[in-house]
């Protein structure tokens, strides 16, 4: 449910200033070198920066009328990829949630007539004028079917027809051939297990997400019902998504914007059942020593968050599983891990607003993982995978970022 910033007043008076929202859940500490968990905190050093600041002082003071809107405001409340570790820390102990604050004080501020700052703002055109992220036309959003094996697209059916099962690619597969691949992979891996899917094609739209951050509610409630209407319409059962981000849209954002007739799935925890089942037979071995990385879309914000207890209903397990099934596969854990993993810099569209904050947050999550020895990254999203391959290459460390599909189907029989 989406509310007003003064829905929140309650939270903003009410927050503990226990900075408990800063560092990694005491009692999951693994390394004191590593145990910041706000990136613009850590960046920047001012409580301001931090959920704390956001909420039980900047939004505080907003609702009551105490503080206006300046440039500088504005830079805070946008600079921040809204990543949920506030949320999760803050939502075990005090059932309060900062990151839904921040978003609200984004959605406010555009209300007031305020532009986002720097390249969000120009997002905010492309979203309006293109309706997608990567100013690409919607026609262009076939193009990456033409990669797929011929004998396995023969398996998908004309786009847009009706379907129990739904694959929706997002609008990553537009911004570049790695995104197409990425689509390419998804779709391979369900063809190869024989699942019966369907695609949308030209007929996909963007899931709002890009909107939604960047405060512009209007025009994500548009995307949310034209979405639920066509999916209804086509008599989808399952929506099966691959871009975290559109995930933790769809499960956590869309409710109370119109009645979904069909339930959302992350690709992963289908392919971990595809595995079990037998219907996907990694043989073929990779001697590669690696980390996960968990994008923060599904963990931290892949559901509402239950507080008080250690599952948040994040998809964390699972990718785990599909890399123990892969043979010769390692896997290092990380300093920071699942509910407490480091952001990779990407989120609330950072590499969009403010690349450099974006890239230092990625720099950091790798060397994470290069003071736990190992060579590669493995993750799931398009965002992530894209911030931190090029942090990974100026760094110069010769540390890799792999897409956990795309191993899966190197190691497929």
């Amino acid at each position: 449910m989406i509310k007003d910033l003064k829905d929140y007043r309650r939270w903003a008076w009410n927050c503990f200033r226990d900075s408990m929202c800063k560092h990694v859940f005491s009692w999951h500490l693994r390394n004191a070198a590593f145990d910041d968990i706000c990136p613009p905190l850590a960046r920047y050093k001012y409580d301001c920066y931090s959920g704390q600041g956001k909420m039980g002082d900047l939004a505080r003071a907003l609702i009551e009328g105490e503080m206006d809107w300046t440039p500088k405001l504005l830079e805070v409340i946008y600079n921040d990829p809204v990543c949920g570790a506030c949320s999760y820390n803050c939502g075990r102990i005090t059932e309060m949630q900062p990151a839904d604050v921040i978003q609200a004080m984004r959605a406010d501020a555009l209300r007031q007539g305020h532009r986002p700052p720097g390249g969000f703002g120009e997002l905010l055109t492309v979203m309006r004028q293109y309706m997608n992220p990567y100013r690409k036309a919607d026609s262009q959003r076939n193009d990456w079917i033409k990669g797929i094996d011929p004998g396995l697209a023969r398996g998908l059916p004309a786009a847009g027809t009706a379907t129990k099962t739904l694959l929706y690619t997002g609008c990553f597969p537009l911004r570049d051939a790695a995104g197409e691949k990425m689509a390419q992979d998804a779709a391979s891996v369900l063809l190869r297990a024989g699942l019966d899917v369907g695609i949308l094609g030209d007929r996909e739209r963007c899931c709002g997400n890009p909107s939604l951050r960047l405060g512009d509610v209007d025009s994500f409630v548009a995307f949310a019902r034209e979405n639920i209407k066509q999916f209804n319409a086509m008599g989808v059962e399952t929506l099966v998504t691959v871009c975290p981000f559109c995930y933790s849209t769809f499960v956590r954002d869309y409710a109370g914007v119109a009645a979904m007739n069909f339930r959302v799935v992350h690709i992963l925890p289908l392919v971990l059942d595809l595995l079990r089942q037998g219907r996907l037979k990694p043989v073929r071995p990779l001697d590669m020593t690696v980390t996960w990385h968990d994008p923060c879309h599904l963990v931290r914000l892949g559901g509402a968050g239950v507080s008080g207890t250690d599952d948040f209903q994040g998809i964390y397990k699972e990718p785990r599983e599909i890399v123990g099934a892969i043979p010769g596969m390692k896997l290092v854990e990380m300093y920071r891990i699942k509910h407490d993993a480091w952001c990779c810099g990407a989120g609330s569209w950072q590499r969009n607003g403010d690349p450099e904050m974006a890239l230092w947050t990625a720099s950091e999550r790798c060397r994470e993982a290069e003071a736990v020895g190992v060579g590669a990254i493995v993750t799931y999203c398009p965002h992530c995978e894209e911030n931190l391959t090029e942090a990974a290459s100026k760094r110069r460390s010769g540390l890799k970022v792999h897409d956990l599909l795309s191993l899966l189907l190197q190691s497929v029989q």
